[in-house]
């Protein structure tokens, strides 16, 4: 193996583990600053998709708590009927339906979650990858410089 293809894998072993990096719910979001910072002036493609990926797991995790919160309100809701019941009756449907749709935020988690590490799975193969949205405004707004060669 020569040192080129030591490098090649290197960097795509750090762009893979920054979008990978997603399955640690926002703790993950510094390893792709970490790559990015480490990595900014030696390798434009690890740097470029650790920047996506931390800016990616930066708005899943905000997607995710404003889901997780209007869940809860609506949850928290579902207790109203609740109160006037005797203590042996059973909940109303409103209660289930309130504590069924806890799915929608896990849903909307593991979907984003699996975008990120299809990501990860791209870079990895060697592949460049662009989130949908957000690579292309990172190309083009001020927060990415190609420092690297």
């Amino acid at each position: 193996m020569t040192s080129s293809e030591s490098l090649s894998t290197e960097n795509r072993l750090l762009a893979a583990l920054a979008h990978g990096s997603i399955i640690l719910q926002g703790m993950g979001m510094l390893v792709g600053v970490l790559v990015y910072i480490t990595q900014r002036e030696k390798s434009r493609f690890a740097a470029f998709q650790a920047l996506q990926a931390a800016v990616y797991q930066l708005i899943t995790m905000i997607i995710a708590i404003v889901f997780w919160m209007l869940w809860g309100i609506c949850y928290t809701l579902s207790f109203i009927p609740l109160i006037g019941l005797p203590e042996d009756a059973p909940p109303p449907p409103i209660f289930w339906v309130g504590l069924g749709s806890m799915v929608i935020p896990l849903a909307v988690m593991a979907v984003l979650g699996l975008y990120g590490l299809w990501a990860a799975l791209r870079v990895w193969q060697g592949r460049d990858f662009r989130y949908a949205l957000i690579g292309s405004w990172l190309e083009r707004s001020g927060l990415w410089k190609n420092n690297a060669a």
